[in-house]
């Protein structure tokens, strides 16, 4: 569901949120997603008669005693270039569904779920929005233009939506009632994720629209990409492959890799440095100590780091350029 490993890229700006800290906020919940949750509960299976419905009084009551206001979004048509991933999630969640009618009955039945829930909503008096395509989009929508606060959802392709904040992983632990919180003001900051380049990580790394994306391309590689064009939009660099896809040789460096100074890291002799100083570090007879991921500015890093960037950028666009040409033989 969403971008293949995209919570696990994110893991590093995910914030513990208590829920009492939602209070007064408004928050948007992508209604489908509950209910495929309750639905996956196996403690409920059997036990329970409509465990969508008592999932959706419970949260929906603690939540609202909190002082959190919900507005809840029922998935409109979706896009037919989603239907084949649709299909599966119906297949998880009711079996697997061979026969074109007994699909549509699952479909069918998935619908009477929501309208179920929809009638529980309104009996609440809690409102709900019914998006015109997917719910997810309608919850970014409202985010993005600041109709409510946050998104409730655990599918990732809510910030390639716009989406600025997201609360995931909705736990009602009585010892530590929490969510987790991401912020696109953290990924951008920390993880130097625009909302362009999440876009392009669900193109090399798969995702609802694209299931495969890449073959071959896996989450470091793709997040290697993005250093590498720092800052620059992942999608316009797609746009250049497109009109000059023959793959470049990557430079071979012709240069000596000269010594360099166990403490500052630079050109040259400790011993030298200490007597005559470091010209990059601009010292006369000493050296500014540098961590170990420290990058030297010398001509010969500089040629070794352009070179190990062409080799990303070519390896992405050789394994794109095979599903170009298989498609084109097909």
């Amino acid at each position: 569901m969403g971008v293949t490993n995209l919570w696990q890229i994110l893991e590093p700006v995910k914030q513990h949120a208590p829920l009492c800290s939602l209070k007064g906020k408004t928050l948007a919940v992508d209604l489908s997603l509950w209910v495929c949750e309750a639905q996956s509960v196996k403690k409920m299976m059997g036990v329970v008669t409509k465990p969508h419905l008592r999932n959706l009084y419970c949260r929906v009551s603690s939540l609202t005693l909190m002082g959190i206001h919900l507005v809840f979004v029922m998935e409109g048509d979706l896009p037919k270039l989603k239907s084949s991933t649709v299909q599966k999630r119906i297949e998880a969640r009711f079996g697997t569904l061979r026969k074109p009618a007994i699909a549509k009955k699952g479909r069918s039945r998935f619908k009477s779920i929501l309208k179920e829930c929809l009638e529980l909503l309104e009996c609440l008096g809690i409102p709900w929005i019914q998006a015109a395509g997917e719910a997810e989009a309608m919850c970014a929508y409202l985010n993005a233009n600041g109709h409510v606060d946050g998104c409730i959802t655990n599918d990732g392709d809510i910030f390639l939506y716009g989406a600025q904040t997201v609360y995931r992983n909705f736990t009602m632990n009585i010892k530590d009632p929490h969510v987790d919180c991401y912020l696109i003001a953290d990924i951008e900051e920390k993880l130097g994720c625009s909302r362009e380049s999440l876009i392009g990580l669900a193109i090399l790394l798969g995702c609802d629209y694209l299931p495969k994306g890449v073959p071959g391309v896996g989450k470091e590689q793709a997040l290697k990409l993005i250093k590498i064009l720092k800052g620059q939009s992942l999608l316009q660099r797609f746009e250049s492959w497109k009109d000059h896809f023959q793959l470049g040789e990557v430079p071979v460096s012709t240069l000596k890799k000269p010594p360099h100074c166990s403490v500052c890291h630079h050109p040259g002799f400790y011993k030298d440095h200490e007597d005559m100083g470091c010209h990059i570090c601009g010292s006369v007879g000493y050296c500014e100590p540098q961590g170990a991921n420290y990058s030297c500015p010398c001509d010969w890093h500089s040629s070794e780091s352009q070179q190990q960037q062409s080799l990303v950028e070519e390896g992405i666009k050789k394994l794109s350029t095979n599903i170009s040409s298989a498609k084109t033989n097909q």
